[in-house]
């Protein structure tokens, strides 16, 4: 059963909030409910094959089963080491490992479809805990806490990215009755965004407005596909969050929100600050940042804008194979790599000739430029028109988030 796809879906999640609420007329909802809804509702998205493909669905959960003992027993091995300290080097190259062969057996393995819904997310999960362990920000965790924060099912095969101290506050308090309640209100409101968002305007979208998108020839076309093709992602994507983060918070957890109007954004840098913001920020913080202190400390570039250049280009090429190991994926990352070094450049050059950018007419100027280079990456993104389409396994897109009206008969590795 592919998560908020199906009315059948929402009502048993709406049973399961109206057991919650009957749980709550009697006392505090602790973490146990958490955990108990959790397990119920992995059971069933795993108990009911996609258009009855059941070799795909044996082929999940045997991949979901053997990641989770892998990451389980890599996280008790470093929690049973006196330190923590250094287990960056040999923990995360383990917990990163199984997903990279995920995203690159297509590459080279014709028909390979190992992997589950939502491996990328659970995968960025794990190296959240790993590297808050290696960093000394975390000294005690415990193993029944980071399974739960690893499959939590309204985050699981759609993000957004939790982080595990955020989660881990949310998840141990008690919640009282009135709690619960204000928690059911919010979670119903973006429950009813997400439906609005995903199965009425991207719906639209998609039915009449992205089929015609891109028949102008050249530059203009590509520019058009892009923003259509970009909108259409955009209602699509925030739907599938805006459920995930109203689920959530009907089970008590606080999942934050991975879309902030995007389209209205004033630079590339402040787009990636409105885009898919937990995974923007995860990227920011564990590769951008890391690299940057890294590179600054060891002295490896006589600049430090040589540093921050480095950096850029190694974040979003890591994220661009995230998503997959095809070209357009790849020249994705470098893409925004590029438009980003290039923003911080203006900026520094703008902060030499004060004045001159201040005015109501660059600000109109600078949105619509960043509107049109937003439209050309999503243009590359989706490979339309390239010649070599995107092949392999999709990213934190799967066909239901791509525009792709061909859905696959299962669950997209993701």
């Amino acid at each position: 059963m592919t998560p908020y796809s199906s009315l059948a879906y929402f009502v048993i999640l709406a049973a399961l909030v109206l057991a919650l609420a009957g749980v709550s007329a009697g006392g505090r909802v602790t973490r146990h409910w958490i955990t108990g809804g959790t397990v119920l509702m992995l059971v069933l998205q795993y108990a009911v094959p996609v258009n009855h493909d059941w070799e795909a669905l044996q082929l999940e959960c045997a991949s979901l089963l053997a990641w989770g003992t892998m990451q389980t027993a890599l996280l008790i091995t470093v929690l049973r080491r006196p330190s923590f300290r250094g287990t960056a080097r040999w923990s995360v190259p383990l917990g990163v490992l199984p997903l990279v062969i995920v995203k690159a057996g297509p590459a080279w393995v014709p028909g390979w479809s190992l992997g589950f819904d939502g491996i990328s997310y659970v995968t960025f999960r794990v190296l959240d805990v790993l590297w808050c362990l290696s960093d000394g920000i975390l000294t005690e965790v415990r193993v029944m806490d980071c399974l739960v924060f690893m499959f939590f099912f309204p985050t699981l095969s759609s993000g957004p990215i939790d982080r595990f101290r955020r989660f881990r506050d949310d998840w141990r308090r008690e919640r009282s009755t009135a709690e619960f309640w204000s928690d059911v209100d919010a979670g119903i409101a973006r429950i009813f965004q997400g439906l609005l968002y995903k199965f009425v305007i991207a719906t639209l979208i998609d039915r009449h407005v992205l089929g015609h998108a891109g028949s102008v020839p050249g530059l203009p076309g590509a520019l058009q596909y892009g923003f259509v093709w970009g909108l259409y992602l955009f209602f699509d994507f925030a739907g599938y969050s805006a459920f995930a983060v109203g689920a959530g918070r009907c089970f008590g957890i606080h999942v934050p929100g991975n879309f902030d109007a995007p389209f209205a954004a004033t630079d590339i840098r402040d787009f990636w600050s409105r885009w898919h913001i937990s995974l923007s920020t995860w990227f920011r913080d564990h590769i951008y940042m890391r690299f940057l202190m890294t590179a600054r400390k060891r002295k490896w570039f006589a600049r430090t804008g040589t540093a921050s250049m480095a950096a850029a280009y190694l974040s979003f090429g890591t994220m661009g194979l995230w998503h997959g190991f095809s070209l357009n994926y790849i020249t994705y990352g470098l893409y925004h790599a590029t438009l980003l070094v290039t923003a911080e450049n203006f900026t520094r050059w703008r902060h030499r000739h004060p004045g001159r950018f201040d005015t109501m007419w660059w600000r109109y100027t600078a949105r619509l430029l960043t509107v049109l280079s937003v439209s050309f990456g999503f243009w590359i993104f989706s490979g339309h028109g390239w010649k070599e389409k995107a092949a392999g396994t999709p990213g934190f897109l799967s066909d239901r988030f791509t525009g792709n009206r061909h859905h696959k008969s299962s669950r997209t590795s993701e």
